[in-house]
């Protein structure tokens, strides 16, 4: 479950290469990691929403349709509902999650903290955020710079909405983001800033015991994440630390003990644990430690399987992202030439050892290509030629001839939060639609998967100034039954475009801009999101919005 080019790709692999057949069940159907040749079906699955009903459905229809050995989910979104569920789904599936003791532990970093502490584990200074706290005590427990993080970096209530991490350099910066945040108490801790590189201890655990571990370092390092990570010998003291924590719950399953080392001193400390497959997996499997397969051989074939070496100073790299990193590190170096020119020979420097078989790629394998050429035509195309399929599509516009074939009775409005553009888009057609007796339902949902929001308060003032109340709305997301549901599908700009190509490819024909109905003769453009903005933004939006369905009733008046 999911469809990233990392952890969900490298275990789409792994067990693909063993025989194993394999099914995905992704967010985003164009995702390139889809086109890999152990894909043997993909299922969409409804987003986990109000409860998750319609996802625990699909979710039992294909489970027991299907009959899989094992259900692995790559990344939280997909993990904690079926946490969850557990007890809902048929039995005899096996799913590859923690218990409810490692969930507690590892998904929650206050947790983590505490089992490091009782396990003798060092881990950086820090202070949860309670009643009372002031920014005082923060600077005075910990000092500057200083680390903010969410206790989880997803909740079932809201699975969809990650939280951030946040560096804070002064009493200012964290007075501020504490006004932004308004964090509850205890929900929220932070944590003292430190330097070094970053390290990851990953381990394959069998009842607290560990059955393998395996170690990288973070190459090219920027901002806590790296997408160039080398192969290291194991560190004695990092795997005893590991292995404590895991046998102090018994674990079970894959995880990712991740640590920050001062190269200086020596020093190192625990930051986080990742239980579930994680971003730097394909560099394990590429040089002989297959995690994945061997999860598949502990909890569906009861074999625990024994340790194996594998060879330090191997590197892997994610092209795309790393490409990505550099490209920040050269804007940010830009006024210092010196440090710039070394850092970009260092970094071109690593792909001698593509020569010297010392490197591999995440992506580009030999058995696999695919993935890595969609990737590739897709970066391209989002950075040189994007949103040219939505802006052909909106200069195509309807015709009231095109328009009667269809013969639309039910028009959708989609944008992205379904907060302030489609909901009044919405209202205002059911007015000059009935007005010009036009007899078609309107309905109106968002891409993103939220559900009972609220307009903001300048939708509710702009819309009201236009004789539209929005007080009584509350957003939806788009799923299936909406879209098969329409004759039409009405949105509003590029993102909502590539948003619903990534869900509902196969209804493409459905869609059209609202701004290709308009009066002007040239000048089509997108009707951009007001939110964020000011009142007068809005009325303008709005306005246009009016404009265009006016001229769209007329279109449609002839049918």
């Amino acid at each position: 479950m999911g469809d990233d080019t990392r952890s969900f790709l490298a275990c789409v692999r792994s067990l693909g290469r063993r025989g194993v057949q394999v099914h995905a069940a992704p967010y985003s159907l164009d995702a390139p990691a889809l086109q890999s040749r152990y894909i043997h079906q993909v299922h969409l699955l409804p987003y986990y929403l109000d409860g998750g009903a319609k996802w625990l459905e699909a979710m039992q229809t294909l489970l027991a349709t299907e009959r899989f050995d094992m259900v692995l989910p790559c990344e939280e979104r997909s993990l904690l509902p079926l946490f969850a569920h557990q007890a809902d789904l048929p039995a005899g599936t096996v799913l590859a999650i923690p218990d409810a003791q490692a969930l507690d532990v590892f998904f929650d970093k206050v947790n983590t903290r505490q089992l490091a502490q009782r396990c003798q584990v060092a881990i950086p200074d820090g202070m949860l955020w309670q009643a009372g706290s002031s920014v005082a005590q923060l600077q005075a427990a910990i000092g500057f710079p200083m680390v903010a993080k969410h206790r989880q970096s997803y909740n079932l209530s809201q699975l969809y909405v990650r939280t951030q991490v946040r560096i804070l350099d002064t009493p200012e910066a964290l007075a501020q983001w504490l006004r932004q945040q308004q964090p509850e108490p205890d929900t929220v801790y932070f944590e003292k800033v430190v330097e070094g590189i970053g390290i990851g201890v990953s381990v394959l655990c069998h009842q607290g015991q560990v059955l393998q571990a395996f170690e990288h370092h973070r190459a090219n390092e920027l901002a806590g994440s790296s997408y160039y990570r080398k192969s290291m010998p194991l560190d004695a003291a990092r795997v005893d630390a590991v292995t404590r924590m895991v046998a102090a719950i018994g674990y079970t399953g894959l995880a990712m003990f991740e640590f920050k080392l001062n190269t200086h001193t020596g020093q190192w400390v625990l930051l986080e644990v990742n239980a579930r497959p994680w971003g730097s997996l394909p560099l394990p499997m590429a040089w002989g430690v297959d995690f994945p397969y061997r999860l598949y051989q502990l909890l569906c074939q009861q074999q625990a399987t024994p340790p194996v070496p594998y060879p330090p100073g191997r590197f892997n790299r994610n092209l795309i992202g790393d490409i990505w990193q550099m490209r920040v590190q050269v804007a940010q170096l830009k006024k210092q030439p010196a440090t710039l020119a070394k850092v970009t020979l260092r970094w071109l420097a690593g792909f001698v050892r593509l020569l010297t078989l010392r490197e591999k790629h995440d992506m580009l394998v030999a058995d696999d290509p695919r993935p890595a050429w969609a990737e590739a035509k897709q970066f391209v195309s989002q950075r040189f030629s994007a949103g040219a399929e939505a802006m052909a599509l909106l200069r195509n516009r309807a015709t009231p001839t095109s328009l009667c074939a269809r013969r639309p009775q039910t028009i959708l409005f989609v944008c992205q939060g379904n907060i302030c553009r489609s909901p009044y888009a919405e209202n205002k057609a059911r007015q000059i639609f009935d007005k010009a007796g036009l007899n078609i339902q309107v309905d109106s949902a968002g891409m993103l998967p939220r559900n009972h929001r609220p307009s903001p308060a300048l939708a509710l003032d702009a819309a009201r100034l236009a004789g539209v109340d929005l007080r009584p709305h509350l957003s939806k997301c788009v799923d299936a039954e909406l879209v098969a549901n329409a004759d039409l599908v009405v949105i509003f700009d590029d993102i909502n475009y590539a948003h619903f190509k990534q869900r509902h490819p196969d209804q493409l024909g459905k869609l059209v801009f609202l701004s290709s109905f308009t009066g002007q003769a040239a000048g089509l453009a997108y009707l951009e999101d007001p939110d964020g903005h000011n009142l007068g933004v809005f009325q303008k939006v709005y306005a246009s919005v009016d404009d265009c369905l006016v001229h769209l009733a007329k279109q449609l008046a002839p049918c």
